[in-house]
């Protein structure tokens, strides 16, 4: 065997080191050659006690006993043989409670597992590693999730199972798709395939239970009180617009008299009675309305820049406004036509506020009330 060092491995040896040439690994016996090797640490020799072993030579790689290098870089090692691990350094305890909450409470290991399981979802989680705060988010939204599962109960959780499931598989294919095994995978995450599907299984059924919250009975009664405060989430209007931009074709802002000067063309073009698309055809420069006359069709009022929606909203049909300032440039504005929307034509939007409602009043005013503790270790 060659004997030149081909690189350190801080592991453990192979076996129980003997005090001739062999040792024993998984019941076979290996050849392997001690070597006297100087170790320097920041600068200052190190040599292992004869209760930290020796360093050997085994197929050509040089194995170094872990404890003597953790102990040379003041960290402790111990062996949990009952879960055959390893702890250089601090050994902080799994089963550790990290948080009560009405109905349960959390470990440190369940909470570990979980934070992989996100950064196998998300690989850029890992950056939060060290994030305190992430880490107080994250635990919250795992106890959200687990009493919102709580309240669904069994049968929910049977009637949710077959999407769960399915969720699982599209996790294996997905990976299996990048050329990775999953339980490779969720060996190097520390997971196991009964965790996996126990945390799809709550994050998919706190959202489904959420969801069966929102039935039609309180979308419509969200409808109602939009239409009866005249909500402008309901309404959409028909209206033509000419647009003068601040800025020039090149981008850069343009000075003010420019400005005005292209405005009062444009009044005094429809003062004179010349049709209003045919002007906004020569002189706007919005791109998305000019080629149709500056028109927008039915359009919702409430995705339009504040300046503008209040002009749309106050103005009379078929009256022109003054110049109307936004951060896109001026607007002189007709409005063709103002009307609220049907409650089946807003029904999935609707649904979709009273879901983000629902879910926000129970992470910002309940959740809190039924959290007792939350003690995480300090890193």
């Amino acid at each position: 065997m060659n004997d030149k060092v081909k690189g350190l491995v801080l592991g453990l040896s192979l076996g129980v080191m003997l005090t001739g040439s062999i040792a024993y690994a998984s019941g076979s016996q290996i050849e392997v050659y001690f070597k006297n090797i100087k170790y320097m640490f920041d600068g200052y020799v190190k040599t292992p006690t004869s209760e930290q072993g020796e360093s050997f030579i085994y197929n050509g790689t040089t194995y170094v006993p872990l404890r003597f290098v953790s102990e040379a870089l003041g960290k402790e090692v111990q062996y949990d043989g009952d879960t055959d691990t390893i702890w250089v350094g601090k050994k902080i305890d799994m089963n550790a409670i990290v948080a009560t909450y009405d109905g349960g409470e959390v470990n440190l290991g369940s909470f570990e597992a979980y934070l992989n399981f996100q950064r196998l979802l998300d690989p850029d989680n890992a950056k939060y590693d060290k994030d305190e705060g992430y880490k107080t988010y994250m635990l919250k939204q795992l106890i959200g999730q687990q009493i919102l599962m709580g309240r669904a109960g069994e049968e929910f959780r049977k009637s949710i199972a077959v999407t769960v499931d399915s969720q699982v598989v599209e996790l294996n294919k997905y990976l299996a798709s990048s050329g990775q095994d999953l339980n490779t995978v969720l060996a190097a995450n520390q997971l196991t395939p009964s965790l996996v599907h126990s945390y799809v299984e709550a994050i998919l059924g706190a959202q489904m239970w959420l969801n069966s919250q929102a039935t039609d009975e309180r979308i419509k009664g969200l409808y109602d009180q939009q239409v009866s405060s005249n909500s402008e989430n309901l309404l959409k209007a028909t209206v033509r617009h000419i647009m003068i931009s601040s800025n020039d074709e090149k981008g850069n802002p343009r000075a003010k008299e420019v400005i005005d000067q292209k405005v009062k063309e444009v009044q005094d073009k429809l003062k004179s009675g010349e049709d209003f698309a045919a002007v906004a055809k020569q002189y706007s420069e919005d791109p998305g309305s000019k080629d149709s006359g500056g028109l927008y069709t039915d359009a919702e009022v409430s995705k339009w820049v504040e300046g503008f929606k209040k002009a749309v909203l106050s103005l009379e049909i078929n009256k022109i406004s003054e110049p109307v300032e936004t951060e896109f440039g001026y607007h002189i504005i007709r409005v063709e036509s103002r009307s609220t929307q049907s409650f089946e034509a807003m029904k999935d939007q609707l649904k979709q506020q009273l879901l983000s409602d629902l879910s926000k009043q129970f992470n910002e005013k309940e959740l809190p009330g039924l959290i007792k503790s939350i003690t995480l270790p300090k890193p």
